[in-house]
């Protein structure tokens, strides 16, 4: 008889924290305090936390914590410390990204601390999960057991993600940077949709090496990647990638947030400059570092103990596991019990004999730590005591001997987790959403939750094989929407005075075979999306040719046809007459996005420039800190950002932006050198931080370097202070003006009053909803407890929406009236309450 999983809680085996990683946690709960203490804000505090991993999520005072898994893979004793950080410090519930990362969410910001020390204990880590770095490295779950791959490219992936994890090059990119290992033609990864794809192939004279591709990406404005080199030697393989993102590191852009992932630089060079630069970046860092060979690092995975019994003549393996040599399913589509659908649907024959690989489906992602303990336990009892995340938010247990399977199934069936379906149609994959993320606009999981009475697990009809959902809660594609047959992405439509949440439909996305982005074709409102899908689908058995799958008949009957039959769905009713609609799934209240977490705020001149000081001087903060913490080579580099950042400030001055690192220091050189504001010892500023991207930086060098950025900090903030709304540069003084000085915000407001308003006026009208209000909530978090701030906003949305919103931030609106006879703008006097 199987334990009860509530007992299989052995002691979690710990290992002591190298120093080095005890300083960086300690550096991070260091800041906890000063910012808890009111010695630091949470402005300066937010790219600090983000570089450890850890989010802010849509509730107050919680974070979400995600947990960086290389390659998915885990040990059992891994998973035993994430329930048990689950339990203790969240809800209980852990969920796999489509990143194979693990999240805990609800997690208040005092424990983050003590959780980063337990995964270190069991060598885990959140660092660089977050931020404008190099995000998880992911490989195809399979690697190692695939009866298909070309070699495993385990040991690859992980050589490539520790290599890169806290690497000064790697601290303070444009945009975030995603890679993807897969280990066949078959491409499980999907790498044409990451920065950098790489996919084992063996040359003519049968030697490994990969097929590298770059510039792939989803969100807003989805492209695939485009192959770089058709063969990358293995002791090529470092300084090829260290190449790309030098490249991407140099001439992302660092403007725009929304044009700044690498497949922007790819389109504004072309292709096969992008191509020339790096060959130059590539063949540099080869001449100065010489050919070296690739030293993997190790990852057991070695067959279990237990071995699989032998099978006379194949005949007793496919009466137990019902799966041929091939890997498929011997049985018909959901024949037998609820072990043969399963087993069906979820079990994978390995390519070593007499071993399978079974997949655990995770309800979009989501895992109990019961449940984690009780994997954990099979894992070590039923194969070798490793586990992967895969990149469809499920686990799978490999080397499971054939002969064990059906006991296997009973302990996993007894602790909830024996679902059929895995990686098929009914298998959606979902973001968080509005569950706890801030950006999300939708309720993802719960329309997820809303389609399984449509495909019911471990029953896809033989019409719906290879097809996929994925449902992303808003643009930024996390669950991967614009590569599914069916793909989902919320938005919000206004009827009258109210939003309805609302999804963009895509079709005949792909990337296993021929990889295409699917094609947006209606609009249709959240609670019509099951109605509205299954009308597609009757519409594809209605009119499909003999054996043509759905994505045939997307391609064939096109855009056109398929929106023509989808049209009813797309109708939003007024308010009047159905509310329903108007409530997001599994909702209590009206539908709204006025508590979206604050997006990109670029304003005027003279805000523009305080935006970039803000960030000069959060760079050299960062810098500070982790040089104090004896990160020495990722303090140097924060320097620069620091000075970069400054130089941008003064640029606005002469109506340029510059898009990368490269044009800023040429366009400081020859605009604001020129004008001879700024002192000799920071003339030719290329050639002085040349040198800031050394990986073995000395304490010495790096406090000289950390000096030299702080002092041209304060050389451009003496010059920003100084400029008034004629944008004019004067030389820098040699103090800081006095610290009563009006902002630059009350020097560019225009009264409509002869006196003086009492509090400083911030000018918003003509610009449009939600941007008011963030710019608004960003003017206040700069602003003290207590002090005031009067904004003009238009008639209309923005005066309806914007003091609402900053009630439910906790500000006071003091006063609301027009500002003219007309109505046509209006007034607000906002007191700022302390968060």
């Amino acid at each position: 008889m199987s334990a009860s999983p509530t007992t299989l809680k052995p002691p979690v085996q710990t290992f002591p924290i190298p120093p080095e990683i005890m300083e960086e946690i300690e550096a991070f709960e260091d800041e906890v305090q000063r910012l808890q203490a009111g010695d630091t804000t949470t402005e300066m505090f937010k790219p600090f936390r983000l570089q450890y991993g850890i989010y802010g999520q849509r509730q107050a005072d919680v974070q979400m914590v995600r947990i960086k898994i290389p390659f998915g893979g885990l040990t059992a004793n891994q998973l035993r410390r994430i329930a048990e950080i689950a339990d203790t410090y969240a809800t209980g519930v852990g969920h796999v990204t489509t990143r194979q990362d693990i999240q805990l969410h609800f997690v208040p910001l005092s424990q983050v601390g003590t959780i980063m020390r337990q995964l270190a204990e069991v060598g885990l880590t959140t660092r660089e999960a977050c931020a404008n770095t190099v995000r998880n490295v992911t490989a195809c779950s399979l690697a190692g057991v695939c009866p298909r791959e070309v070699f495993d490219v385990t040991p690859y992936a992980k050589t490539v993600a520790y290599h890169l994890l806290r690497n000064p090059l790697n601290q303070s990119l444009p945009r975030k940077f995603k890679i993807a290992f897969s280990g066949c033609q078959h491409d499980c990864a999907l790498t044409p949709i990451h920065d950098i794809g790489l996919v084992a192939v063996r040359n003519a004279q049968g030697v490994g090496g990969f097929r590298m591709s770059v510039g792939g990406g989803l969100g807003s404005t989805p492209r695939l990647a485009k192959v770089l080199r058709e063969f990358v030697p293995m002791d090529e393989l470092i300084p090829s990638i260290e190449a790309v993102i030098k490249v991407f590191d140099n001439l992302g852009n660092r403007k725009n947030r929304n044009k700044a992932r690498m497949k922007f630089v790819i389109d504004k060079l072309g292709f096969e400059e992008f191509a020339r630069r790096w060959q130059e970046t590539f063949n540099a860092i080869q001449a100065s570092n010489g050919k070296r060979p690739l030293v993997l690092l190790d990852h057991p995975d070695t067959p279990p103990l237990i071995m699989p019994a032998k099978a006379g003549n194949g005949s007793s393996q496919e009466s137990e596991s019902g799966l041929a040599s091939n890997g498929h399913s011997t049985e018909p589509n959901g024949a037998g019990s609820s072990f043969d659908i399963w087993r069906c649907t979820n079990v994978i024959a390995q390519r070593q004999a007499g071993f399978v690989s079974a997949i655990i489906k995770l309800p979009s992602g989501d895992i109990t730590a019961e449940q984690m303990w009780m994997l954990a336990d099979l894992a070590e009892r039923h194969a070798n005591g490793n586990l992967r995340t895969t990149i469809s938010q499920n686990m799978i247990i490999r080397w499971i001997p054939e002969n064990n399977l059906r006991s296997f199934y009973a302990e996993l069936a007894s602790c909830g987790l024996g679902t059929p379906g895995a990686e098929r149609i009914e298998d959606i994959v979902a973001c968080p959403g509005t569950d706890t993320c801030g950006l999300g606009i939708t309720s993802s999981k719960g329309l997820a939750r809303a389609l399984a009475e449509l495909f019911p697990a471990g029953r896809t009809p033989e019409d719906l094989k290879g097809v996929s959902i994925k449902i992303s809660g808003c643009h930024n594609s996390c669950a991967q929407h614009h590569i599914a047959t069916i793909g989902l992405h919320g938005v919000g439509k206004r009827m009258g005075n109210h939003v309805a949440p609302v999804y963009e439909l895509h079709v005949g996305g792909q990337v296993n075979g021929t990889t295409r982005i699917g094609q947006l074709v209606v609009k249709v409102p959240a609670k019509h999306v099951p109605d509205a899908l299954r009308h597609l689908l009757a519409f594809y058995r209605q009119n499909r040719q003999e054996g043509e799958t759905l994505h045939a008949f997307f391609s064939r009957v096109g855009k056109a046809a398929i929106k023509d039959v989808l049209i009813p769905y797309t109708f939003l009713p007024s308010f009047e007459d159905n509310p329903d609609v108007y409530y997001d799934w599994e909702a209590d209240e009206e539908f709204t996005v006025e508590d979206l977490g604050p997006g990109e705020c670029a304003g005027g001149a003279l805000e523009m420039i305080d935006n970039r000081m803000l960030e000069a001087e959060q760079e050299l903060y960062q810098a500070q800190v982790l040089a104090r913490k004896h990160q020495y080579a990722i303090a140097v580099n924060k320097a620069y950002r620091s000075i970069i950042a400054g130089a941008k400030a003064l640029l606005v001055t002469e109506g340029v932006d510059p898009n990368t690192d490269e044009d800023t220091l040429t366009e400081f050189e020859r605009l604001i050198v020129a004008k001879g504001v700024i002192p000799t010892e920071y003339h030719h500023l290329a050639q002085r931080i040349s040198n800031l991207g050394s990986k073995d930086a000395s304490e010495t060098f790096a406090q000289e370097k950390i000096a030299f950025a702080r002092n041209f900090v304060e050389v451009c903030r003496s010059i920003t202070e100084r400029i008034g709304q004629d944008l004019k540069l004067s030389p820098a003084e040699t103090s800081l003006p006095a610290p009563n000085k009006p902002d630059n915000d009350e020097r560019a407001a225009v009264s409509l009053q002869p006196e003086a308003p009492a509090a400083p006026v911030y000018d918003l009208r003509g610009v449009m909803c939600p941007m008011n209000y963030v710019k608004t909530k960003l003017k206040l978090e700069m602003m003290d407890p207590g002090d005031r701030l009067e904004v003009w906003l238009d008639a209309g949305d923005p005066i309806k929406n914007v003091p609402v919103s900053l009630r439910n931030d906790g500000h006071k609106i003091l006063v609301q009236e027009p500002l003219d006879p007309q109505q046509t703008h209006f007034k607000i006097l906002v007191e700022k309450v302390e968060a």
